[in-house]
């Protein structure tokens, strides 16, 4: 039995954190979990520092060993929880598993613009105000979506669900919120996606702690 314990933002907002938080409830691993205000910058307190280096969240603690960065985590989650022992973060085949590492830094290191006016929060929370996309932001969604259109077969990145899918999934989420109008092919993706237990249970924690307070 391991002790495993994973560092998330306060308000559960972060797409990074969440997609480690539905990695560990699919592959059924007990964990608990432990809050850091960002607002407060708990995240850069020494305290916070000593545990997580980087300063950041996600953390994930499994026994002595610390690890930040989500890719990194569900990587190695897939790893010492391997399949067919545990459910499966990842294809085994080659080529499938290399695709999903690709949409995975694809989605972390692009679409900054996306991410700017579009924040998570939007996923959560209804947006108050429409959107105003730049420019920039235009471009990112059309590539997105043209990306999407070429990546994803007939249900999923690959043939069977990854964590990848989450993670592209919560970015076309953001497109969701602000009435961004999406093909019906994506829309059932994100769908799919969306209603997994996995994902369901970090949403649900989410209303029960906006029910005792404000974004």
């Amino acid at each position: 039995m391991h002790n495993i314990c994973l560092y998330v933002d306060k308000k559960r907002i972060s797409p990074y954190a969440m997609s480690v938080y539905v990695a560990l409830k699919e592959k059924g691993l007990n964990f608990q979990e432990k809050m850091i205000d960002l607002d407060l910058l708990e995240q850069q307190s020494s305290a916070y520092r000593k545990i997580c280096p980087s300063g950041k969240v996600p953390c994930l603690i499994i026994d002595d060993f610390h690890l930040f960065e989500s890719w990194a985590i569900t990587e190695y989650l897939e790893d010492a929880f391997p399949a067919p022992d545990y459910p499966a973060l990842y294809p085994a085949e080659m080529k499938a598993r290399a695709k999903c590492r690709a949409v995975q830094a694809l989605i972390k290191t692009d679409f900054s613009s996306i991410r700017q006016d579009m924040p998570s929060t939007s996923i959560f929370v209804p947006p108050k105000r429409p959107l105003i996309a730049s420019a920039e932001t235009m471009q990112d969604i059309q590539r997105l979506l043209a990306i999407t259109e070429t990546l994803v077969e007939e249900l999923w990145l690959t043939e069977q669900w990854s964590i990848a899918d989450f993670d592209l999934a919560f970015m076309l989420h953001r497109l969701l919120s602000h009435d961004v109008e999406l093909p019906e092919k994506i829309q059932a993706y994100i769908q799919r996606n969306f209603q997994r237990s996995s994902v369901q249970s970090w949403i649900l924690e989410n209303e029960k702690l906006r029910t005792h307070s404000e974004f």
